[in-house]
This record gives C-alpha cells, structure tokens and sequence, in this order.
C-alpha cells in the first residue's frame, strides 16, 4: 500500500512474483507489450512486500504531455541469461514524454495493464526529483534492462 512517505528505493512488487510462480498462478507475461510505466512524484513510499497492490492514481504525476496511467512499455522482453551466474532480465524500450512539463518526478512504477487487477510489477526510485519545462522527460531504462534479478538455485 502506498502511504504519505518518501521513495525508499526501488524494487520488484514481490507479492505479484510469488502469485505468478506460486500456486495462484496470476498471469504475469513479461513479454507482453501491455505493460505501462507510470510517473509519480514523492509523497508515496511503494511497500514491496504488500500483498495484492494495483496500480494507483495517487501521487501519480499531472503535467502537459502527460496521460494518467503513463506509457506502454513497447518492445517488452524477459530473458534467463547464464554469464557467470543466472539472471531473470525484463526489457523494453525507453519511456518518453516530449513537449511536457511536469514537476517533481521522482520515481515510476510498471504495471500489468491488462490484468484484472491492474497488479504492480515494479518500482523505479529516481533518487532525486525532476522537472520538465516544454521539454522531454527520457526514461532510458539501463542497459542489464528494466529490472533484472540473479536466480539462485
């Protein structure tokens, strides 16, 4: 559950992945370009371990060139990779916003869109907050992708 506190760094929503791989079986395919990345300011603190969290308009981000509910995430891939140790990676394309202008940006949240929930799958704290005049707000995700967790057998 959100609350009124600040990010506190960024995480996979671990309820959705054990409901995925556990006997509930909720259908999360990371390959589905369905996915939506939402831009939201600091007064949330995302709760990593809560159960059952949907995506959430509250301390979501209001700005020109913004559309509640944020982007879909294109060109959406998970991959198992073995170099050294064994990594789960889930990619797509950056997210951008051109021609916004949104104040205090501090962090985003990927969802499943259209799931029944909308269930969170991860949160991405920017460590700072920021702010676009007429100009393009860049998620450039980083290189070993969106999220990415070692697999531990």
């Amino acid at each position: 559950m959100l609350s009124d506190m600040a990010w506190g760094g960024s995480g996979w929503y671990a309820d959705l992945l054990v409901d995925a791989m556990g006997a509930s079986q909720f259908p999360l395919d990371l390959d589905d370009d369905t996915h939506k990345i939402a831009l939201y300011d600091n007064t949330i603190t995302p709760d990593y371990s809560a159960a059952d969290q949907s995506y959430s308009t509250t301390g979501e981000i209001v700005g020109t060139g913004y559309t509640a509910g944020g982007l879909a995430i294109a060109s959406s891939t998970f991959t198992v990779t073995t170099v050294g140790s064994i990594y789960a990676t889930w990619d797509g394309n950056d997210a951008q916003w051109p021609g916004s202008t949104l104040t205090g940006v501090r962090g985003a949240v990927a969802y499943a869109d259209a799931e029944t929930p909308k269930r969170r799958i991860l949160g991405i704290d920017f460590l700072s907050a920021y702010t676009t005049n007429d100009g393009t707000l860049l998620l450039a995700f980083a290189s070993v992708g969106i999220g990415r967790a070692k697999v531990v057998a």
